[in-house]
């Protein structure tokens, strides 16, 4: 929703999860694994740092032992760590917060259209100051392919996401967070938005009424968490712009048209998809929020992978930390 603007932004917040605040982020780090460059260790400890949430959500990750290369001991990991997937999603929580349990939702090989392999939805139990909090990690389908072809299987996702909150963890602490793939903007956003399956897609009228999205307000300033590296891959500065102009309402352009050719129809790649939920009864307790944008996160010559036989395999290994950017907010 856009009616209200909670949008506070700041290169990056100090937040104590021992105080009355703890900080939130979601981070895709394209197709982690414990074999990265050391230039791109170390940029990515230096983004964790400088970030310095209390909770992140991490996508695209091949392994445990991957991110606890990156991270810091205070954080603890909740993933379900299978041997032949390499886009895992995972959660990590510092001290004092407390990880009671994780476990895949509708990881049925029959969701697999709505989430493909080890994309499943992770539901993570957190504790703090004694509540308990639930965090649903989502990597949604890629939009390779096209939007005409991919969209309705991240509408389904979402849908589901919806069912289960319903069903197992109305009136509780919910966020939802990760990778969407999607614009707010989206059907599927609209759906995790209002709760309706039949939500459609475009700019919202009227205010969240299931799950209120602390990253929408961003798109009033064309604010982006995906394709920054590729704009300013080799900047000097501390810090990079975040506005990237026409982003929103090239998104919205292109949405349910037919064969649209990314690379030669759609001007401004930029784009945000990575962006967080909380349920209603947590929306006046949201404070700051914001998209990380120290230069550390997207500078540097970039990594390439292929999958051969269902193997990842790195044709070159770089030193950029991640094609997108962390997004985070505050909840007091």
């Amino acid at each position: 929703m856009r009616i209200i603007n909670r949008m506070f932004l700041f290169l990056f917040l100090t937040t104590a999860a021992s105080g009355q605040s703890i900080k939130i982020a979601t981070y895709n780090i394209y197709f982690l694994d414990a074999g990265i460059s050391s230039e791109r260790q170390a940029n990515l400890k230096q983004v964790i740092a400088e970030l310095n949430a209390d909770v992140i959500a991490f996508q695209e990750i091949n392994n445990r032992a991957a991110l606890e290369n990156i991270l810091p001991d205070s954080y603890k990991i909740a993933i379900i760590d299978a041997k032949d997937e390499v886009q895992e999603v995972a959660l990590a929580v510092r001290q004092p917060l407390k990880i009671h349990s994780s476990k895949f939702i509708y990881a049925d090989e029959k969701f697999d259209n709505a989430f493909p392999r080890s994309r499943n939805l992770l539901q993570v139990e957190v504790e703090w100051k004694a509540a308990r909090y639930f965090f649903l990690v989502c990597h949604a389908k890629s939009r390779r392919g096209g939007r005409a072809e991919t969209d309705a299987r991240r509408e389904e996702a979402s849908a589901l996401i919806v069912d289960h909150i319903k069903a197992n963890l109305a009136d509780k602490n919910v966020i939802v967070l990760g990778d969407f793939n999607d614009n707010p903007d989206d059907r599927s956003m609209n759906i995790l938005e209002y709760g309706d399956a039949n939500a459609p897609g475009g700019i919202d009228t009227k205010e969240d009424s299931f799950l209120f999205n602390t990253s929408e307000d961003f798109l009033n300033s064309d604010f982006c968490s995906f394709g920054y590296n590729y704009l300013f891959k080799d900047t000097e500065l501390d810090t990079f712009e975040l506005t990237i102009l026409g982003a929103a309402r090239e998104n919205n352009k292109w949405r349910g048209q037919k064969n649209v050719d990314y690379y030669r129809d759609v001007r401004v790649k930029a784009i945000l998809f990575d962006q967080i939920l909380v349920s209603k009864n947590l929306q006046n307790r949201v404070g700051q929020s914001g998209v990380f944008n120290k230069s550390v996160a997207v500078r540097g010559q970039s990594s390439r992978i292929k999958f051969q036989d269902g193997e990842l395999i790195y044709t070159r290994r770089g030193a950029f930390a991640s094609d997108h950017v962390p997004v985070w907010m505050v909840l007091n």
